[in-house]
């Protein structure tokens, strides 16, 4: 616990638990996402965790890859505090303040092994996203690799929607959930004062998200990334509408 009486652990803690609560399969789509980095990149690689919150990915990636070094981009003040106070003690990870969707992405250099995120960059719009993608095909490595795992792309076919519907089906019930819900996560954090400037410049910033039904889909996803100059693309795992899309640079 802090000085000033905050618990970033508990804080993190609950933050992982409003998350994995609705999301049951997110700690089986983490582990396909790690087993990818070190199995393409080897024991050391350079990673940048794209929209990464407060580094839950980030984490797990250097708790399971020694020599993993990951950068942890995000533009959500409130998270980035969060990050950097419970991840105080891991010096292999760092937190940047930058949008994914600008030019100021590039200011974090390349020879990056590998991209990665998760449920982060539905947020983003078609143009910001082929913006993030081209970003991306200048930062990574010849052979470097993406990684983005989200169950938020848009739907554009039958089955598409059919595979959304049955994963709804089998969700847990949340009027009997357990976990903190995600409006009562930032409420219940709002009241903590270490965190007072950080929400200020969330509301200076107008920090928000469009709706989810505003996503690019899964289609739009692979055309920017070859439009970028990634050779190849595709699903590493999927489960219903839950995926992993992977693309080598």
């Amino acid at each position: 616990m802090s000085a000033t009486g905050t618990d970033w652990q508990a804080w993190l803690r609950s933050w992982e638990e409003q998350q994995g609560g609705p999301m049951p399969r997110r700690e089986e789509r983490f582990q396909i996402i790690v087993e990818a980095v070190r199995a393409h990149c080897g024991g050391e690689p350079r990673v940048l965790d794209l929209g990464a919150g407060p580094g839950s990915l980030s984490l797990r990636l250097v708790g399971a890859i020694p020599g993993a070094r990951v950068v942890a981009v995000d533009r959500d003040p409130v998270l980035l505090e969060l990050g950097r106070r419970a991840l105080a003690a891991e010096d292999r990870v760092s937190f940047a303040d930058l949008d994914l969707g600008a030019a100021e992405l590039l200011s974090l250099g390349g020879h990056f092994d590998a991209a990665v995120s998760t449920t982060a960059l539905h947020w983003l719009r078609l143009e910001p996203l082929r913006h993030l993608y081209r970003s991306l095909a200048v930062m990574l490595r010849p052979g470097g690799l993406f990684l983005n795992g989200d169950r938020h792309f848009g739907t554009d076919s039958p089955l598409d929607r059919l595979a959304a519907e049955m994963q709804r089906a089998r969700e847990p019930d949340e009027e009997a959930a357990v976990w903190p819900s995600w409006e009562g996560w930032w409420q219940a954090i709002e009241t903590d004062p270490a965190f007072a400037d950080a929400f200020a410049e969330r509301r200076r910033r107008q920090h928000d998200h469009p709706h989810h039904h505003e996503a690019p889909t899964l289609a739009d996803h692979e055309r920017a990334l070859r439009e970028a100059g990634f050779r190849e693309v595709g699903t590493l795992w999927q489960y219903l509408d839950d995926l992993v899309v992977a693309a080598i640079r």
